[in-house]
């Protein structure tokens, strides 16, 4: 027995089969693959910083700014003036003799000789004595001191001398009197101006024993 055959349907079938095949290959199936591949990265934004602009173009004003001088230096500190010593010596034996024989020519002072200060300038700095002399041991028999008040100067130069404390002689108080207007030293006194005025200074006289204290 002999079938039939629909070999152009077949053909047919087979043709469209392929074909369908085909274009499942080069079409829908890279569509698939497409989708499913990550999305493409986005390339990162540029940030640009506003405030260097701004800083670069304040730095340039800055460099055409002139500087400033430097500060001036501190002051230094005034160093204090040191206060000069007291030189004390002896007269010698020769020279007290001298000044004895001179105390003998001197007349007594007054009764009422007592220095009173009259000045009515206000005293900044007291005066110094910068050198005092003490008579020589044995010229006299006193043994003790004698307190001399002596006017200073402006220029340091003694003007007139008192006893303030005697020794019960007025030789002797006169030979003390003689040594603190030739032999002692003074620094005037100074107003607060600075200024060199006449002030009172007090003068111990030692005979025959040493100073009980330094003299100032």
């Amino acid at each position: 027995m002999h079938y039939r055959t629909h070999w152009r349907l077949a053909f047919l079938l087979a043709f469209f089969f392929h074909l369908i095949v085909w274009l499942a290959l080069t079409i829908i199936i890279p569509q698939v693959f497409k989708m499913m591949e990550p999305p493409p990265q986005e390339a990162p934004m540029e940030w640009v910083d506003i405030a260097d602009d701004f800083g670069d173009t304040q730095e340039e004003q800055q460099e055409e700014e002139p500087e400033p001088p430097p500060p001036p230096p501190p002051p230094e500190p005034e160093q204090a003036e040191e206060e000069p010593a007291v030189v004390e010596a002896e007269i010698p034996e020769e020279a007290t003799t001298e000044l004895l024989k001179e105390a003998e020519e001197m007349k007594d002072e007054p009764k009422d000789n007592v220095i009173r200060s009259t000045s009515t300038q206000q005293k900044g700095l007291p005066g110094k004595i910068l050198h005092a002399e003490q008579p020589a041991y044995g010229v006299i028999p006193f043994k003790g001191r004698i307190a001399v008040t002596a006017r200073i100067g402006k220029d340091g130069k003694v003007i007139r001398t008192a006893i303030q404390v005697t020794s019960g002689n007025a030789l002797y108080d006169r030979l003390a009197r003689r040594i603190v207007e030739t032999k002692w030293k003074f620094e005037p006194a100074k107003d607060i101006k600075g200024e060199p005025m006449e002030s009172d200074m007090q003068c111990p006289v030692y005979f025959n024993r040493p100073p009980a204290r330094k003299i100032k």
